[in-house]
């Protein structure tokens, strides 16, 4: 059962965003037809990518595990640097394969160079990640409304930065009657 969630994660996410985006474009579509739609689309690349974030959240965990042994001072480095490239490929590269149709090879490549030459919004997102992380410690029942919450609030910034780097062209506004 969970080996079967490890390998889902990454297509889950690609279509969690993908819902999300479309809620966030304010797009009238079925929740599942979005869902089902987005999973045929991407499932593939989505599980390769999800299957990339597996070693680096062992190295990750492993590196938490020697925590109170070696200290804090120790094992800072290996943990931030586990965490930008867990950030890295869910919520930028992910997003990508949900959002863009290339290579896999491609897709993480250019996750990597958005996230890493756009460090104020990785920089925010990881804000973001540790303050949902701190309410979820401290009000477990958080988990149902913090994830949903930077999810939207992440789908919210891609969609601006996708329109204002020309990446792709912007919604047409309703118009009025």
């Amino acid at each position: 059962m969970s080996l079967a969630l490890v390998v889902t994660a990454g297509a889950g996410t690609a279509v969690a965003y993908e819902v999300c985006r479309r809620y966030v474009l304010g797009k009238d579509a079925g929740l599942w037809a979005v869902a089902a739609k987005a999973w045929r689309q991407s499932w593939r690349q989505a599980t390769l990518v999800g299957l990339l974030a597996v070693p680096v959240a062992v190295i990750g965990i492993l590196t938490v595990s020697y925590l109170p042994t070696l200290g804090l001072a120790e094992v800072l480095i290996p943990l931030v640097v586990a965490g930008l490239f867990l950030v890295l490929l869910l919520f930028w590269c992910l997003p990508l394969t949900a959002r863009f149709t290339n290579p896999t090879r491609r897709q993480v490549r250019n996750g990597f160079i958005l996230g890493l030459t756009t460090p104020s919004l990785t920089f925010l997102l990881g804000i973001a990640l540790l303050l949902g992380g701190a309410a979820v410690w401290n009000f477990m029942p958080a988990v149902f409304v913090a994830p949903g919450l930077i999810l939207l609030w992440w789908c919210y910034l891609l969609e601006r930065f996708f329109v204002a780097r020309g990446f792709v062209q912007p919604e047409p506004e309703a118009a009025e009657v």
